[in-house]
């Protein structure tokens, strides 16, 4: 009865009907809570179906994950056709009648056709699920449509090359006739391959094997044996200076090649160069696979500094079991490699049943949390689960070793080589430094410096220091917990635009920001003006991030001003102590003054901290923002002030600066949305102040 209630409800969903259901808020993952990982065929389905269900159940209460794309709602595109790939593994091993019910009723109402861009490989995925439905029950009617829309590509066949603009170019990326991007190999191929085991006419599967090894030939690393994204990320690199291979990535095309090899006979050519794929991207993804089971976002990335995520690791995890079915991966070898992908997507999965950890629709490695899925990313998990339990393997003990991931960090990324094209150095490799002198020559917005200066962050928030005469603090508001900074501003991204992890949420003008040190000229605050800077990383990755920045020349050659900058696991606040040396200047410190804000002045606390802040809509997210800064007052000059742009205090003794700042964002995970609030906020604030 419990099967056909979901039935019922999963194809009144497809079909536009069906009541809004509502689910109890996932538990939170604890490091000692005890998971055993189910390996027996039963065990394993069990689960399989536990996570189907939520998901069919929750498409038909008419729910959308959060942060999804635009196109997740549609029926006939890539987000929901990678679900559907997993569906028919799930119909193909389980009694539930569900999954056959409604793969049959989403083909029937989508009338058996694709999406409507006639090459795009996106729009075929569908065509998977349709190719299953028309050997179950579905009938040649299903495939219609889809032999239709081959049809033409092979009379008139795309005539790109393969190299990927940036999507913000007006001209588009041109080369999306032809799969130039690798998740591509997940889309379109074996719908090709299937379509000519059906109908028996080589020429599909002829043409998905020419495409697939010209995709190969341009995108194929023949050293890491990884698959670059797409052209744009040939020369790009990490920040330690590693190769950038995206982990779900590379799993749409292991995982295509897993559906795609069967649909060819054995000893053919084009089987053959995609076992030999297949087997050298195994090798070479065991060895980097994390102690926690899970691979890395981006794949070469430091272990201990990535998040986990369960898409890619659903991928690889069903490849590599599909494999050791297949014969293609040695056993004894490969097995620990599936045991410990298996066991970290089932701690992926919350006790609902709906799977955590999937990164958001992108194009590259990006921040992921526990919360975070995706209908493709419960694709993967299905995929996975299908093929571990088709292993039916013994009980065994954990073989992965959970390790706490820095979330706390400080990043200094420089750009080696590189040449200036229209100002801006470009072409080079961002490496992180510990100890940096910048440049005389440095300018504004030239690019040598990632997102321009130093960045340190928690769990909460992030914040940078421009690296030049501006020596102004910006925020990057975070809405996930997991470490960005070592990602963001290299050239390809848009950190104004938001992220799944974020944005750039603040602007500082000609000001100090927030929480910068600028000096009194004119009764007013200013930022420090040009001077020698150089910057030390003192510690990074242990629950604290300690940096130290030292300016001198600012006013006149005895001047020099040491700062350094702390923040904490778990803390959205960074405690700054500075000596200034050298100089007749008044120093300040303060934040920028926006129009139409709620200022707000706190007297000092039983600890002893004063604060200056201000909330509203100063975000550049167009949303509610509270900053502040906060000072002791017996160490500032008569008070706060406002001087129109920017309010601040003035340090009594330059040598003795000490005060902290913080934020608090409405879509971070502070939780705070209102101006009462706020105060809370700011009260519970000077009260972590007088703790530490």
């Amino acid at each position: 009865m419990k099967a056909r209630i979901f039935a019922t409800v999963a194809v009144a969903a497809l079909l536009g009907a069906a009541p809004v259901t509502t689910f109890s808020a996932p538990a939170k993952p604890t490091a000692a809570a005890p998971y055993a990982t189910p390996f027996r065929s039963a065990e394993v389905m069990t689960l399989a179906e536990k996570v189907a269900n939520y998901q069919l159940a929750t498409m038909a209460g008419g729910s959308i994950p959060a942060k999804a794309s635009p196109d997740t709602p549609n029926k006939t595109g890539w987000v929901q056709g990678a679900l559907f790939v997993g569906l028919t593994e799930m119909a193909d091993h389980s009694a539930n009648p569900i999954y056959k019910e409604t793969i049959l009723a989403r083909g029937a109402a989508n009338n058996w056709q694709l999406g409507p861009m006639p090459y795009h490989a996106d729009d075929h995925v569908i065509g998977q699920s349709y190719l299953w439905a028309s050997r179950n029950g579905a009938g040649p009617e299903a495939i219609a449509p889809l032999k239709a829309r081959f049809d033409s590509i092979l009379a008139f066949p795309p005539q790109v090359g393969l190299e990927h603009r940036e999507y913000s170019d007006p001209r588009g990326v041109d080369c999306d006739q032809r799969w130039c991007w690798s998740d591509a190999l997940f889309m379109a191929p074996a719908a090709w391959l299937g379509l000519s085991k059906v109908t028996g006419d080589a020429k599909y599967a002829d043409y998905a094997t020419k495409e697939f090894i010209a995709t190969t030939d341009y995108l194929y690393d023949k050293d890491e044996h990884l698959y670059y994204r797409d052209s744009r990320f040939f020369e790009r690199r990490g920040p330690d200076g590693e190769k950038v291979f995206w982990s779900r990535g590379d799993g749409w095309v292991f995982a295509g090649l897993a559906r795609m090899i069967p649909l060819l006979p054995q000893g053919d050519p084009g089987r053959v160069r995609m076992e030999t794929v297949f087997k050298e991207m195994a090798a070479s993804l065991k060895t980097i696979q994390k102690p926690d089971g899970y691979w890395s976002p981006s794949l070469l990335s430091d272990p201990s500094k990535s998040l986990p995520e369960s898409s890619g690791t659903g991928f690889f995890t069903y490849g590599f079991a599909w494999g050791i079915k297949a014969g293609l991966l040695d056993q004894k070898a490969y097995e620990p490699t599936v045991r410990k992908g298996w066991t970290a997507l089932v701690r992926s999965v919350h006790s609902n049943g709906k799977l955590g950890w999937v990164q958001p629709v992108s194009d590259r490695p990006e921040s992921v949390s526990y919360d975070d899925t995706q209908f493709y990313g419960v694709g993967a998990f299905l995929l996975a689960a299908t093929a571990v339990a088709d292993l039916d393997l013994k009980p065994g003990k954990d073989l992965t070793i959970q390790r706490e991931v820095a979330t706390v960090q400080a990043v200094l990324n420089v750009q080696d080589g590189g040449r200036l094209v229209n100002s801006v150095l470009a072409g080079g490799t961002f490496r992180p430094r510990l100890e940096y002198v910048v440049p005389a020559d440095h300018f504004i917005h030239d690019g040598l410096i990632a997102f321009e200066g130093l960045g340190w962050e928690s769990d909460l928030v992030a914040y940078r220091l421009y690296l030049d005469e501006r020596m102004a603090i910006d925020v990057f508001g975070k809405k996930t917990p997991g470490p960005v900074l070592q990602t963001i501003g290299q050239g390809l991204d848009n950190y104004h635009d938001m992220a799944p992890w974020g944005m750039d949420i603040f602007k500082v003008g000609d000001t100090v920001g927030i929480g910068g040190i600028g000096v009194l000229r004119g009764g007013k605050a200013t930022q420090l003006g040009k001077s020698v800077i150089s910057v030390k990383v003192l510690e990074s990755g242990s629950g604290h991030a300690v940096s130290q920045v030292t300016n001198t020349g600012f006013d006149g050659a005895a001047s020099k001003l040491v700062t350094t900058l702390d923040i904490r696991q778990g803390s959205a606040l960074t405690h700054v102590k500075a000596k200034a040396t050298g100089t007749t200047a008044q120093m300040v410190t303060g934040l920028i003054k926006h129009p139409g804000v709620t200022v707000l002045k706190g007297e000092a606390g039983a600890g002893g901290w004063a604060y200056i802040a201000s909330w509203g809509k100063q975000s550049l997210a167009e949303d509610d923002l509270g900053i502040a800064v906060f000072y002791r007052p017996g160490s500032v000059a008569g008070g706060p002030q406002d001087d129109g742009g920017t309010v601040f205090v003035t340090f009594k003794d330059p040598a003795a600066i000490d005060y902290a700042f913080g934020i608090a964002w409405t879509q971070d995970q502070q939780g705070v949305k209102t101006l009462d609030g706020f105060k809370s906020w700011l009260t519970v604030r000077q009260a972590e102040l007088a703790k530490n």
